[in-house]
């Protein structure tokens, strides 16, 4: 493996410590969320944050493949940033349309007119949105499974490229980040990406 291979796997790896802290903020805050609704915003934030991160890191693999040109490494991408971007665009919607619909409904029982036309049309505009945020987490979740699958499968190959246990780490990072998708069970996004922080031993 050439040095800056090397380097763009270790760069990936030290974003990985960044995602997994980000990812342990967005759990806990997810908790309190339950009790404060509105800490939900400030999850949003995080979750942003943590896009934008993981999309540079996938920028470190990118770089990588225009020297290995690996077909596992060129699938994660492709799937990976798709999956982020829906996952993002879908949790707006499904938070928006159910806030945006609970307040409709409250506001109609409280003027009297919860079965007006203009109440229904919101009901059902609102609804819209929950459904296709919805449709769109579970398609996320689809290509984000797929994603991190491919990267395991890269590892499992080619674990003889990196030092130690980095490989092995990493074939199980990219296990746990598979399990992270599935909802109530993200707390193992963390702990995945903190295996995969082991590449950064890859420059050594």
């Amino acid at each position: 493996m050439s040095s800056d291979v090397k380097k763009n796997f270790a760069s990936f790896g030290q974003k990985c410590l960044i995602l997994a802290i980000i990812s342990l903020v967005s759990f806990v805050l997810g908790l309190i969320a339950w009790s404060v609704p509105e800490v939900g915003y400030g999850n949003m934030a995080v979750m942003v944050a943590y896009v934008v991160v993981l999309i540079i890191a996938v920028g470190d693999i990118k770089s990588a493949d225009k020297t290995l040109n690996n077909d596992r490494l060129q699938q994660f991408r492709s799937k990976i940033i798709v999956a982020v971007i829906l996952s993002l665009v879908g949790f707006i919607l499904l938070t928006l349309g159910m806030v945006l619909l609970f307040a409709s409904i409250q506001q109609a029982v409280e003027s009297g007119e919860g079965g007006s036309a203009t109440a229904i049309s919101a009901y059902v505009t609102f609804g819209i949105m929950i459904i296709l945020g919805l449709v769109l987490l579970i398609v996320a979740f689809v290509l984000e499974l797929l994603a991190w699958g491919r990267l395991k499968t890269f590892f499992k190959e080619n674990q003889s490229m990196f030092p130690g246990s980095a490989g092995k780490n990493a074939q199980t990072g990219c296990l746990l980040m598979q399990l992270g998708a599935i909802p109530f069970l993200s707390i193992l996004r963390v702990v995945g990406c903190f295996l995969l922080y082991s590449l950064k031993k890859s420059a050594d």
